[in-house]
């Protein structure tokens, strides 16, 4: 009888046990993050999982801050209206802080600064810093580097939703260059070394993470906190060593 009755209790503690932890799971705080997963080393696909810095990064930050981050992937243009509109609850995707952007949504504080890029394909020594006008450079739409572009005199602007396909281009003829962070270039570069760089120079505006405006103040303060403490505890030196973003940054 008794050994009955020891059986029930551990079989009531346990469903209890269970429930805890399942009431646990339910009650802990989500973020929906937004990423566009085709950005190597910051955030892409591999072997059907999505990875890179941005990814580390966000969930580091989450569990610090006790919340289950769900990662959406959605083209890069297409992020901020998605954010805009509550599909997203913030966005960390190698975005750049600019004021224009700022006017729709709040960032926290930069956690990358980076340097530009210049591409060409390879020996087209035709294409260099002074001879840009009248040549078509190729971009990732909606990005820093379009913003670059169009303040290059005489240069025709040839934006694209996918890198991928803007380096095809390139490959192909059908543009000239390409611009490109520095990081996601070489990696890049790696499976098409047709392609070389022929210029650089230190981005003008960092990386941040976006929520949207005026919606949600203290989770950034909260996200600002955590960025500082990565920084003391070495945490994010040792995920800019993961990725191999030391000559990368500015």
């Amino acid at each position: 009888m008794k050994k009955l009755l020891i059986v029930i209790m551990i079989a009531i503690f346990g469903i209890v046990s269970c429930g805890n932890k399942t009431e646990a799971k339910q009650d802990m705080k989500k973020l929906v993050v937004g990423t566009d997963g085709v950005f190597p080393p910051f955030g892409y696909m591999e072997n059907g999982e999505l990875v890179g810095f941005d990814i580390d990064l966000i969930k580091q930050i989450g569990k610090d801050l006790g919340y289950e981050i769900e990662m959406k992937v959605q083209p890069f243009d297409a992020l901020i209206p998605s954010l805009k509109t509550g599909k997203l609850d913030a966005i960390i995707s190698g975005m750049s802080a600019t004021e224009e952007r700022k006017k729709s949504v709040d960032f926290t504080d930069d956690y990358f600064v980076s340097k530009e890029t210049y591409l060409r394909k390879k020996g087209n020594t035709a294409v260099t810093p002074t001879t840009l006008s009248g040549k078509k450079i190729g971009v990732q739409l909606g990005t820093i580097q379009e913003m670059e572009a169009k303040t290059i005199n005489g240069a025709t602007v040839v934006p694209n939703e996918s890198t991928v396909n803007t380096i095809l281009d390139l490959k192909a003829g059908k543009i000239d260059v390409i611009i490109l962070e520095k990081a996601v270039a070489e990696e890049y570069m790696k499976k098409n070394p047709e392609m070389e760089i022929f210029d650089e120079k230190p981005a003008s505006i960092g990386m941040a993470m976006a929520i949207d405006k005026g919606k949600n103040p203290e989770l950034i303060k909260q996200i600002n906190a955590e960025l500082k403490k990565m920084r003391e505890n070495g945490k994010y030196d040792e995920l800019i060593k993961k990725y191999d973003l030391e000559k990368s940054q500015k």
